[in-house]
């Protein structure tokens, strides 16, 4: 009986953090900075920030083509308002709640490009394009590290009034050859 009790208790202080590293991780943005615009999330915007995770992120390899000569990785990189690596800190779902979503919180472990915040939470709605990478992958996708691709823009619905922010992102493996191809693509970017 005792065994049960340290575990449960072990079990409410794993949970108690988890819902306080989620709360911490949320990067909701509420308003766009003085003085920056955001450009609104037209066909280019969703063709670069598809709200996806490239299969080879989990580990799926299907394509051997390297990342230095994939289609937009350059352009991406460019249009990013930040690219970095980042871990998988927490992975929620609130499927059950009717929303039909998950909350993917990553933090940060290294700047490729940009200015990235330290936390920040990416939604995935069922209807998205890497809702079947999280789902197949629900139980390990926590700890895993990526690279994100992260540009801001004016929420639909507030538009007009300058006002929230929707994040939309792209997320690659976390890998050498993407690391190279990004750290290049930024740095031809610099030159230009």
């Amino acid at each position: 009986m005792a065994s049960f009790a340290v575990r449960t208790s072990a079990f409410v202080a794993f949970a108690t953090f988890a819902a306080l590293a989620a709360a911490a991780c949320a990067s909701t943005v509420e308003a766009a900075p003085v003085g920056r615009a955001l450009a609104p999330y037209d066909v280019r915007a969703a063709d670069l920030f598809d709200d996806a995770i490239e299969p080879a992120a989990v580990g799926y390899t299907m394509d051997s083509t390297p990342s230095s000569k994939r289609p937009h990785l350059r352009e991406r990189t460019l249009a990013a308002d930040a690219v970095v690596r980042a871990r998988v800190v927490t992975l929620t779902s609130n499927r059950d709640e009717g929303v039909g979503a998950w909350q993917m919180g990553l933090r940060t472990i290294e700047t490729l490009a940009g200015n990235p915040p330290a936390a920040f939470t990416l939604q995935i709605k069922t209807t998205d394009p890497s809702a079947g990478i999280v789902r197949s992958n629900e139980g390990r996708i926590a700890g895993m590290t990526f690279v994100a691709f992260l540009h801001e823009f004016a929420d639909d619905a507030d538009a007009s009034a300058g006002g929230s922010a929707q994040l939309h992102f792209h997320v690659a493996p976390d890998s050498k050859d993407e690391v190279d191809a990004v750290r290049q693509a930024a740095l031809l970017g610099e030159v230009r």
